[in-house]
């Protein structure tokens, strides 16, 4: 039996009725309450207490009992609990002390680690009068503790929540996307600026409004979508991204969108709305409509570019394959372009190359595919055609460029077409095959004589040729990328008891994969016309500049000097003097050593360029000679013009002199003039002792030729130096 004695300083002081219960069972009840149960007598002295407060206060029933809640408790600052009890015993009035305003009031804890802690109960205290033969106040003190941590909690969910969602609104209020966002039944309850500028709806109208309302969809064909963007709404389903629906905004004003909608889903995974998120593309989808725009067709013509041209000619190539069908290709090379060019300028050739392309399109079927494939070269592919058929098509654009006039200021032009026929059929090889005989057909109607139609044969000579041109570009860049090329050099003696010294002039060889020599006859006109000569001539110069680098000595003491022919495109070229310049620094060439020797008629074809050029390497100390002279019509007027150094005699003059007297009388008379402009002269094709003895009466300074010499590799002639030490000066030409 549990002893209650000093629970109660008797059974009164709880109320006097209890009189007629046990006082042991009031006692027990009491202490195993919940809650804390103090009462007071009207003296204010402790006259129950129960075994929670015991436990929450470490303070036993007998050092409570019969005190003061001062005594008890001699630090107690709760004025408000004081002031309740002494309002409860005069006046019989009942209070409560809530923890919001009164948090701790009495020093309770509800365990020894909270009490190590401080950290004290969060107490609600209840004071109600009890009446018997006295007034007593009865005292309830509640734990809230946990009521009032869930409290905090929640409390701070909910700031959560809310600095979450002010954090969320500000960042849809800054994005440049739109967002608009839906409860469950399918009306907007938040849109963002964006959204609201594009759709033309403020929030404060749009919202409850249902979202196929402000959100008015339509297709490119102005048919409204709203059906299926409510069907969309009420199943919740995701949305991949559309890109052909137009958004009609508040003013019927529609704009491209891309657009995603999703559903919004709480913690138990229910639809409680969407979320539509949105932007104008109008801009961005004409930028790249532009830009697809611009990567298939010229930016000058507007016709198709070579691109496109040739991704047609593809489809065309395996149609022909998959289906035998034959197609047509015609390569189009315009005539006389480049005098309208070079007469009237660029802005007068692009506004030709506009005419010619709009007059080609009005002789061609809208099927037909008409291109620029660059500078004035056109392609044309004609679908389901025969041969005849495309010659007669061909033929009628050639017709309609012949009577074609064109006007610029003053002057007026006809220009004519050279076009290439090829047949695009079940045996052709490739895309590239059909190109390379559609451009050599068109160039073997150039060299035929112009403005004329020529359909490639498979084994013609003009194909043949054309085509074998063709193969020695990639082969040249094979050997450049290789380094398979090799210098020789023959010897060019001074004629005559001349005080001149022996020289050398250096020719080039090319090597093929297996191992053999080619001529340079074999792959120079390629090189010419496909823009390979300035790489072979930045070749020979650094080639032969290392070997000078090398065999620096055998070059110094024999006075060795070396010419190196450069071709019409190097002489015109700025990168080619740059790097000119550069090697001529970097190996500290001597001035003298290095003489470049150009032809005439790359000379005279640009002669300020040639001016140019000559006097910027003559004053890093080259010299130079005028190869070939005598081929121009105009030699001698442009010969005064040009700071060279010396005159090489063309060949063809000097190989037929001594049969021919107007031959014979052309190298004496260039002869004389090179002497009176103070300029060494130099006669080729001295194949025999005839032609020597010849040259050698008229008083030229130089011979060369195979009477004289033969080539020999150059490395040859500078080890030679190292073994004869000959007291000559050796004057090297490198010629491409």
């Amino acid at each position: 039996m549990i002893d209650n004695s000093d629970t109660f300083s008797s059974a009164a002081t709880v109320q006097p009725d209890l009189a007629k219960i046990d006082q042991g069972l009031t006692a027990a009840i009491v202490n195993k309450s919940d809650v804390g149960i103090l009462v007071l007598d009207s003296q204010g002295r402790i006259s129950c207490w129960n075994q929670w407060l015991v436990d929450s206060s470490q303070v036993s029933a007998s050092a409570a009992l019969g005190n003061t809640i001062q005594q008890v408790f001699p630090n107690l600052k709760a004025k408000r609990l004081l002031q309740g009890i002494k309002d409860c015993l005069n006046h019989g009035m009942s209070s409560q002390l809530s923890h919001k305003f009164n948090p701790h009031v009495l020093p309770l804890y509800r365990s020894q680690m909270e009490r190590d802690k401080d950290l004290k109960m969060a107490q609600l205290v209840m004071i109600k009068p009890v009446c018997a033969s006295e007034r007593y106040a009865l005292v309830q003190i509640f734990d809230v503790s946990s009521a009032v941590a869930r409290d905090y909690m929640l409390r701070a969910r909910a700031l959560e929540h809310r600095n979450q969602e002010l954090h969320t609104r500000a960042i849809l209020t800054s994005i440049t996307d739109a967002v608009i966002t839906t409860d469950s039944q399918g009306k907007i309850d938040y849109m963002n600026p964006m959204a609201q500028q594009l759709t033309g709806w403020p929030q404060d109208q749009g919202l409850t409004v249902p979202l196929e309302v402000v959100f008015k969809l339509i297709d490119s064909e102005g048919v409204d979508q709203s059906p299926s963007l409510r069907q969309t709404v009420k199943i919740g389903k995701n949305s991949e991204q559309l890109s052909e629906l137009l958004l009609c905004n508040r003013d019927n004003e529609s704009m491209e969108i891309d657009w995603s909608l999703a559903p919004i889903v709480d913690e138990n995974v229910n639809n409680s709305g969407v979320v539509v998120v949105f932007r104008d593309v109008s801009a961005a989808r004409k930028l790249a409509n532009q830009v697809s725009w611009q990567a298939s067709h010229d930016s000058l013509t507007g016709l198709n570019n070579r691109y496109s041209f040739d991704l047609k000619l593809k489809e065309l190539l395996k149609d022909a394959k998959e289906h035998a069908r034959k197609h047509t290709l015609l390569y189009m090379d315009l005539d006389q372009f480049k005098v309208v060019n070079d007469t009237c300028g660029h802005v007068a050739g692009d506004e030709l190359l506009r005419q010619v392309s709009q007059l080609l399109s009005s002789h061609l079927k809208e099927e037909e595919t008409l291109a620029r494939l660059g500078g004035d070269e056109f392609g044309v592919l004609i679908t389901d055609s025969s041969a005849q058929d495309s010659l007669f098509v061909a033929n009628k654009i050639r017709h309609a460029i012949s009577n074609f006039r064109f006007g610029w200021g003053e002057k007026s032009f006809s220009i004519g077409v050279s076009i290439g026929l090829a047949q695009i059929q079940a045996d052709s090889a490739s895309v590239e095959q059909l190109l390379s005989a559609a451009d050599s057909a068109c160039y073997a109607a150039k060299d035929n004589g112009r403005n004329q139609v020529h359909v490639y044969q498979a084994g013609s000579s003009e194909a043949s040729s054309r085509q074998n041109e063709m193969q020695w570009f990639t082969i040249i860049q094979s050997a450049l990328e290789d380094d398979r090329f090799r210098l020789y050099a023959q010897a060019i003696e001074p004629v005559g008891y001349s005080a001149e010294s022996v020289y050398y002039e250096v020719l080039i060889r090319m090597v093929d994969k297996q191992g053999e020599l080619i001529a340079p006859g074999a792959f120079i006109p390629a090189a010419e016309r496909y823009g390979l000569m300035s790489a072979i001539d930045c070749w020979v110069i650094g080639n032969v500049f290392e070997l000078i680098m090398a065999h620096s000595c055998q070059f110094l003491s024999s006075n060795l000097r070396l010419a190196i022919n450069l071709s019409g495109s190097s002489l015109c070229g700025k990168d080619v003097l740059e790097f000119i310049t550069r090697a001529v620094k970097r190996y500290n060439i001597p001035a003298g050593m290095i003489t470049f020797e150009i032809t005439e008629t790359a000379a005279i074809s640009n002669l300020s360029a040639a001016n140019h050029f000559i006097r910027e390497l003559k004053a890093a100390g080259c010299l130079f000679s005028l190869d070939d002279f005598g081929s121009g019509l105009s030699s001698f007027a442009y010969l005064k013009n040009l700071p060279v150094d010396c005159l090489k005699i063309d060949g063809a003059f000097v190989k037929d002199m001594v049969k021919d007297p107007i031959d014979r009388a052309m190298v004496e008379s260039i002869n004389q003039i090179g002497h009176v402009m103070k300029l060494k002269t130099i006669a080729e094709f001295v194949e025999n002792d005839e032609i020597l003895h010849c040259v050698n009466h008229i008083g030229v300074d130089f011979a060369q030729g195979y009477g004289i010499a033969k080539p020999v590799p150059l490395i040859e002639v500078i080890d030679s130096l190292q073994v004869a030490r000959k007291q000559l000066t050796r004057f090297a030409t490198v010629e491409v």
